[in-house]
């Protein structure tokens, strides 16, 4: 049997079909329930799960009514593979604990680090008790793009190249025009920081793993010179791995 995932972030939608813990298919989400309706028929889906960070949908009406009856919301009140130490539970992005938890099934052991390079760049923590610790959150790539032309005249708006994003074009460190310096300064500031992060947490876990995850997870994998594992499907694995736990059919 099939699972059907969502993934509700602020400012995209998806979704997508796992079965025993591998991607079938991902897709922008569509907010039709004929189509959900046929996508679940198509792969034989029997639970579903979300994470919802933006716009709540009213899954009652978006689901088959058998699936709803198997329908679990993410939450910081869902049975989980891991244990929390976080002081305000309640105001969580759970997808971070999801990613966390999908990193863990590829890395059974030892600590990690997960980045989750998106509009907001998060950066968090599982020690080597299985314990998510939280972490930070920083302004992602395109937000630090804009606020730099929103807040000032002069400074032009800034987007990465497809070819840029992908890291096929090499990052300057001294730019020579506005547009390469507002390139150097804000995609060598986000380097510098994972791997400030990752130095302070290697004394603390010399065997400390990177995952990297998000819509900017190839532009930091490629750069970085800490070893990492980029893989942009880690909450899905987890959300996966946690509907199991939270539905028995």
């Amino acid at each position: 049997m099939a699972h059907l995932i969502f993934d509700i972030g602020n400012t995209r939608s998806k979704m997508a079909i796992m079965e025993h813990g591998n991607m079938l298919e991902q897709m922008v989400m569509e907010d039709a329930p004929k189509v959900i309706a046929n996508l679940c028929r198509r792969y034989n889906v029997d639970k579903a799960i979300a994470s919802v960070v933006g716009h709540q949908p009213d899954f009652a009406k978006l689901l088959p009514e058998y699936l709803y009856a198997c329908f679990h919301q993410l939450s910081y009140n869902s049975i989980l593979p891991i244990t929390m130490d976080y002081d305000t539970p309640q105001t969580l992005g759970m997808d971070r604990v999801a990613s966390a938890v999908g990193a863990r099934i590829l890395c059974p052991e030892g600590a990690l680090v997960i980045v989750d390079a998106g509009s907001c760049i998060t950066v968090d923590l599982l020690d080597d008790n299985n314990c998510f610790r939280g972490g930070a959150i920083l302004p992602g790539i395109q937000m630090r793009f804009r606020a730099m032309h929103d807040f000032t005249d002069a400074l032009p708006q800034v987007a990465l190249s497809p070819d840029e994003r992908k890291g096929l074009v090499d990052t300057p460190i001294t730019g020579n025009s506005t547009r390469t310096s507002l390139i150097a300064g804000v995609c060598n500031a986000s380097l510098f920081e994972i791997e400030g992060f990752m130095h302070e947490y290697s004394k603390r876990y010399p065997n400390v793993k990177l995952f990297l995850t998000g819509g900017d997870a190839v532009f930091f994998a490629n750069r970085l010179f800490f070893p990492n594992f980029a893989n942009s499907d880690l909450m899905y694995i987890g959300l996966d791995k946690i509907l199991e736990l939270n539905v028995i059919v």
